[in-house]
């Protein structure tokens, strides 16, 4: 078969070493884990000219069969056109040897750490939040809980991609495509400053308000979001 899930032509995708000029061969190789790398291929570029990849884990176990990450990633002369958008994401990888395993937190995060090492002061990290890794994420924006008190929007302010949120979904008249969460990494550090004291009052206010969150759901966010709290009242206070 030429076509693959992604609707993209398979002899369309290249090896990352075979296209060292594009943006995401640099992460081809990187270590996300003890002995855990990345195997990148580059894909083709879509209508605006972002380039789509694919990140595959290889490790002592072998070779993930498919990648942990597909997505996009675009470069330009301003801030704004420099991003990474992360399309799907899978928590729980099958090896080519057929065994599942399921991928850390800590290396999830280092992955986003090489995302990020594109994405520059005024420009965006964007990542899906429909997939059943980020179930919690989606329960949570869902409920109104402030993005950066949410996993997935916790992890773009960990990789230096949360100085801001833009939540991607259209609760009027249904939603075009999946649900996807935009954090942004501040042009300077008034930008900075600014959005971080509206995230500060945000987090107050939700860590003030009545407890009608369901158990777990609040389990998950609070901690995340009283971390926040101490995290920009130390930086901006």
């Amino acid at each position: 078969m030429s076509n693959d899930p992604s609707g993209l032509d398979r002899r369309l995708w290249r090896p990352a070493s075979e296209l060292s000029d594009a943006g995401p061969a640099r992460w081809d190789g990187a270590a996300v884990g003890e002995d855990v790398t990345l195997e990148v291929w580059v894909g083709p570029k879509n209508g605006v000219g972002a380039r789509y990849f694919r990140c595959y884990l290889r490790s002592d176990l072998g070779r993930t069969r498919e990648p942990v990450v597909f997505g996009m990633q675009n470069a330009g002369p301003y801030p704004g056109y420099n991003w990474v958008e992360v399309i799907d994401y899978h928590a729980v990888v099958a090896l080519e040897s057929g065994q599942e395993v399921e991928v850390p937190g800590g290396i999830e995060r280092l992955i986003f750490e090489q995302f990020a090492k594109l994405v520059p002061p005024g420009g965006h990290l964007m990542a899906e939040y429909d997939s059943e890794a980020r179930r919690v994420t989606a329960q949570a924006l869902a409920a109104r809980v402030p993005p950066l008190a949410t996993p997935l929007g916790a992890l773009m302010a960990a990789v230096g991609c949360g100085d801001a949120f833009k939540d991607w979904y259209i609760s009027e008249g249904g939603r075009e495509g999946p649900r996807k969460l935009q954090g942004f990494r501040a042009l300077d550090e008034d930008h900075a400053r600014r959005r971080g004291l509206e995230m500060l009052a945000a987090l107050r206010a939700f860590l003030a308000s009545p407890a009608d969150l369901d158990w777990n759901l609040q389990a998950r966010t609070r901690p995340l979001a009283q971390a926040a709290v101490e995290r920009l009242q130390a930086r901006f206070e």
